[in-house]
């Protein structure tokens, strides 16, 4: 396995674990996966390497100041599900896949009877770009149905509790332009918990202001379509 593959390996590497989202099996099918087309790779110098890398990655986190900006982030995500704003981490790579992702969950929540009137997230590459050395984190946004007033309520929200929730919040009020959260100092431990689907589910299924007024039962159980 030549070195320049070696050097590619390691660099998603570190980002993948300093994103904190995947366990060693997840790294190890990612990695395989990108790397595809490669000939003689070694899968057992890539399994060497994710052990090494976690293990010092979790070594780390003992000596993060807490709360970390993640767990920060996290209680914010949860105060805006709770008023019906779907908040997901990590969503797909692009925006587009975010923005598909948001919808479609807004339709399931629709579908059990849980009106959602908008949504917040940040995807992989907004993730890179926590990473580098501008440490911001770019969130997208909108309302449900794409209507302006009501997206610019969820925005203004969004930034709220953001700013409750100790962030530098930077956003000029116009919908073409994202909420950034300054100076993010990105910690996340690799601990196998999904903070997005079932997670916004039973929170958001716990809040009677946001269900139907019908009273409606869940007609099957919720299940993650990603």
């Amino acid at each position: 396995m030549k070195e320049n593959i070696k050097a590619e390996v390691v660099e998603q590497l570190r980002k993948d674990i300093s994103f904190g989202f995947y366990d060693s099996n997840e790294l190890f099918e990612n990695i395989v996966d990108m790397f595809y087309d490669i000939e003689n790779f070694d899968k057992n110098w890539l399994k060497d390497e994710i052990e090494s890398r976690l293990a010092k990655h979790e070594d780390q986190s003992q000596y993060w100041e807490k709360p970390t900006d993640f767990e920060r982030l996290k209680d914010a995500f949860d105060q805006l599900n709770e008023k019906g704003i779907v908040s997901l981490h990590k969503a797909g790579y692009t925006r587009q896949d975010a923005e598909n992702d948001c919808l479609e969950m807004i339709d399931e929540l629709k579908a059990i009877g849980i009106n959602a009137k908008g949504y917040c997230y940040y995807h992989t590459q907004d993730l890179e770009r926590v990473l580098g050395e501008e440490k911001m984190l770019f969130l997208g946004y909108d309302s449900y149905n794409g209507e302006d007033e009501l997206a610019k309520q969820v925005a203004q929200e969004i930034v709220d509790i953001l700013k409750h929730n100790g962030f530098n919040v930077k956003w000029n009020g116009s919908l073409n332009s994202r909420i950034e959260v300054l100076d993010i100092n990105w910690r996340k431990t690799i601990d196998g918990i999904d903070y997005n689907y079932d997670r916004i589910f039973k929170i958001m299924r716990n809040n009677p202001e946001i269900k139907d007024k019908n009273g409606k039962k869940d007609p099957k159980p919720f299940w993650k379509f990603w």
